[in-house]
């Protein structure tokens, strides 16, 4: 992660986009290669990503522990052509860590013990439930920076309406509202302490939630 100045992230995205044709070119190469052989109907296409990128928001490059939107929002497609609802989409929050359930899920498998995440295409189709109404992101990173002078580490929960993110060994934070401010220009973790309490409570309910649970133990202590 870097700052950049306004000539620099012009010149960064022209790159990206070359980049991005050219992912888009090998894409297409794959699909016709399925069609040739016969396999399009019979393939469950899924593209992502690890993360976003900065590209110059708020004056930065690349990526780093800093969770603005354009980092934690990642592209998400599942073309199956058993699909009954081709070409929709879905607001619903969702993370990386549902994917493997998804594709279980798809496949027939049965998820593993203790396994996190949940089936995608299943949500899709269901009532927006309780336990899809916020995101986990954790962040261990490998170098001391950002002013910290140990590796930092970051938590984060994400909801419909708010971003709160908290750092290890920090007395701040970051708490945005997603709807009023979605260019995450005003933190709101000193004047919004009932909201920034209410979501910190969310967090740790989440962080609870989503604690390995395997391998299931066999005895009681």
């Amino acid at each position: 992660m870097f700052a950049v100045s306004a000539a620099e992230t012009r010149e960064i995205i022209a790159l990206t986009y070359g980049m991005i044709t050219m992912i888009d070119d090998a894409v297409g190469r794959i699909l016709a290669a399925l069609h040739e052989s016969g396999l399009a109907d019979n393939t469950v296409i899924v593209f992502t990503s690890d993360h976003g990128d900065f590209m110059g928001d708020h004056g930065l490059m690349l990526k780093g522990p800093i969770h603005y939107q354009g980092l934690v929002r990642i592209p998400f497609i599942w073309a199956d052509p058993q699909a009954p609802q081709a070409g929709a989409s879905s607001q619903a929050l969702s993370s990386s860590i549902d994917i493997a359930r998804t594709v279980l899920a798809r496949a027939g498998i049965a998820p593993v013990n203790g396994m996190q995440g949940r089936n995608l295409i299943a949500q899709a189709a269901a009532p927006a439930s309780a336990e899809a109404d916020s995101i986990l992101i954790e962040d261990d990173n490998q170098r001391a920076y950002l002013g910290f002078s140990e590796p930092v580490r970051a938590r984060t929960l994400v909801t419909d309406k708010h971003r709160i993110t908290m750092y290890l060994g920090a007395n701040w934070g970051e708490l945005y509202d997603l709807s009023a401010d979605p260019q995450e220009r005003h933190n709101l973790w000193e004047s919004e302490l009932a909201l920034r309490g209410t979501l910190l409570e969310q967090l740790v309910q989440k962080m609870m939630a989503l604690t390995d649970r395997s391998p299931r133990p066999t005895r009681i202590a």
